[in-house]
């Protein structure tokens, strides 16, 4: 671990801009995403109270469409990775001898720093967003329920009062972020160039071809499936083992690039 350890060093000593463009590219996205995707939450936002009836209160009793924080959480760490995908084939060699397996352990940490660091970040905007509308709207809207006559209502636990505690809750949906890498890595140093375009290209195909595939397994079949371990099993463990494989094939092209 010492030699992957020099190597992350050196790595990090020299994009240490890292620290700073993580959390501003995630407030500008997220910001984004709040006024032009969930536009009616940023009319909370931005329209007086006065303005704000009893329908529009009962709303945010079930709104939970600011569940694209997650894709943030998942897709932006390979923004930044794709500006920093040529460290990916930059040869540490002559002053940090590694080995395939040491190499690959030092990818993979430097996604996990760059997913957590950007996970954190959008931790905090959702638990601002949930300590805002529970300090602004929690008791107009148990009021408002009221004035309805619906008293035995639950706010959801999925709504934006919970945005926040659901974003820890729904912590390890983060790794869906490893699903994607090992092609992400495979186009850094297989394509250099047009290695985005290139590996966007083959997985969109990869996925098409999948949809295509399993819609064709159950094709005049109208039995009802519901043994939740299968459903878990189909709908997971074919991609984490897709992945795998791929992590493994990476290993043994890394090898073969080896002195």
């Amino acid at each position: 671990m010492k030699t992957v350890s020099q190597y992350l060093n050196s790595i990090f000593a020299s994009h240490r801009y890292l620290l700073i463009s993580i959390p501003v590219i995630a407030i500008i996205s997220y910001s984004i995403c709040l006024i032009f995707v969930s536009n009616d939450i940023s009319t909370y936002l931005l329209m007086p109270k006065s303005e704000i009836d009893d329908n529009i209160l009962i709303n945010l009793v079930d709104s939970n469409n600011i569940k694209w924080s997650f894709a943030l959480i998942v897709g932006l760490p390979f923004i930044h990775l794709t500006f920093i995908s040529s460290l990916f084939y930059k040869s540490y060699d002559f002053t940090i001898p590694m080995n395939s397996w040491q190499k690959l352990t030092a990818y993979l940490l430097i996604g996990l720093f760059i997913l957590l660091y950007n996970y954190l970040i959008i931790l905090g905007l959702n638990y601002i967003i949930e300590i805002y509308f529970r300090q602004q709207y929690w008791d107009e809207v148990i009021a408002a329920l009221d004035r309805q006559g619906k008293l035995y209502t639950e706010i959801s636990k999925y709504s934006i009062f919970y945005i926040g505690s659901f974003t820890i809750i729904s912590a390890p949906m983060a790794l869906l972020f490893f699903l994607f890498y090992p092609y992400f890595l495979f186009a850094a140093l297989y394509f250099r160039k047009y290695s985005l375009v290139i590996s966007a290209a083959i997985l969109l195909t990869g996925v098409a071809l999948g949809v295509f595939i399993s819609s064709r397994i159950w094709d005049g079949y109208s039995y009802h499936i519901s043994n939740l371990s299968y459903m878990t099993f189909y709908s997971w463990v074919p991609s984490f083992a897709a992945a795998l494989i791929t992590y493994l094939g990476f290993y043994y092209f890394l090898k073969e690039k080896e002195v």
